[in-house]
């Protein structure tokens, strides 16, 4: 190769592409998951979305307060079997999570009273809640580590656009009321700080196949977990 100033320089070798780099990889794996999920938003859900905005974006969910009694339902059946799970699990991955602070499960039963004592009555959880939870049920039996990627991606969504659709609803339905599904017991950011470095502490000796398994679960994660969120997905 030839410079600008017409000297002769030998060629650099080219750099040859890691076939085992991913995306994010080299910030830990959490970044890797948070990378295939955003890719998996639609533009109206988040500003790094890839997908296109869905049939009916979420600025234009009209559901009922009843409705949002059946979300808070069906979150809580979701919640519970894997809190539950983890909790009484001997597996040592998923007794890294014990406890983590982002707990869900008292949170929900709390504003569930909350509707009992308004005078609602509470439904069953609905069948989408229940498939998923036998799904969670059958992946935590076959290939543990892909777990991971449910709990990861049903925990995160919750405290960044759940909120915001918790605002949402608190605004639309009952007049600024805060829902205690939306309250930590101390701040957030600095949990999910501390779960972060679990999950990357945990998969960071994981063959890269067992890796992409986990990857590999995201699209599920997000169809699953959407229709649970189905319940407000409703039109005026």
């Amino acid at each position: 190769m030839t410079t600008a100033h017409g000297h002769g320089e030998a060629e650099a070798p080219a750099r040859q592409a890691d076939p085992d780099r991913r995306p994010g990889s080299h910030k830990g794996f959490v970044e890797e998951m948070r990378f295939v999920a955003m890719k998996l938003h639609t533009k109206d859900q988040a500003k790094e979305g890839m997908q296109e905005e869905s049939a009916l974006p979420i600025n234009e969910w009209r559901p009922a307060k009843e409705d949002y009694l059946q979300f808070l339902v069906d979150s809580k059946c979701v919640y519970e079997y894997i809190e539950g799970k983890i909790k009484s699990s001997d597996d040592e991955t998923l007794a890294r999570f014990k406890n983590s602070g982002l707990e869900r499960t008292d949170a929900l039963e709390r504003d569930i009273v909350w509707f009992t004592d308004q005078g609602f009555s509470v439904p069953d959880p609905s069948k989408a809640a229940e498939k998923y939870v036998v799904y969670l049920e059958k992946l935590i039996a076959d290939r543990p580590n892909a777990f991971l990627c449910h709990w990861y991606n049903y925990y995160f969504a919750h405290t960044a656009g759940g909120r915001m659709i918790g605002r949402m609803m608190s605004s639309m339905l009952f007049d600024g009321f805060e829902f205690d599904f939306y309250v930590w017991d101390r701040d957030v950011k600095e949990i999910l700080a501390e779960v972060r470095k679990t999950i990357d502490d945990v998969a960071k000796d994981w063959p890269r196949d067992v890796k992409d398994d986990c990857l590999k679960e995201t699209q599920l994660a997000f169809s699953y977990s959407g229709t649970v969120l189905g319940a407000l997905a409703k039109a005026g």
